[in-house]
C-alpha cells in the first residue's frame, strides 16, 4: 500500500494545534488512529490505521529533521542588504 494524496494540500502548521485521536471510524466503527493538524472545518488528518510502524518511524524521523531546520534558522542572522 502507498501513501494516497486525495487532492493537493498545504497546510501552515503554524503554532497547531496538532493532536492525535484513536476510536472508531464514524462510517463503519472500525478502529482506526490518525494525526491531525489544525482544528474545526480546516484542520487535516493524516490516517495511519493501515501504516506499518517502519512508515511512522520515518515520519517522526522527517519531522525531527524539519524541527532542525526551524532551530537553525532561527539562530542565523540575515544578510544586510547593500546598496
Amino acid at each position: 500500500m502507498t501513501a494516497r494524496i486525495i487532492g493537493g494540500v498545504t497546510v501552515e502548521l503554524a503554532d497547531g494545534p496538532v493532536r492525535v485521536e484513536y476510536g472508531p471510524t464514524l462510517y463503519d466503527g472500525t478502529p482506526t488512529a490518525r494525526l491531525i493538524i489544525g482544528e474545526g472545518v480546516g484542520a487535516v488528518a493524516i490516517c495511519v490505521t493501515d501504516s506499518p510502524a517502519d512508515t511512522l518511524d520515518d515520519l517522526a524521523e522527517q519531522v525531527a529533521r524539519l524541527a532542525a531546520w526551524v532551530r537553525r534558522q532561527s539562530l542565523t542572522t540575515p544578510v544586510k542588504q547593500v546598496a
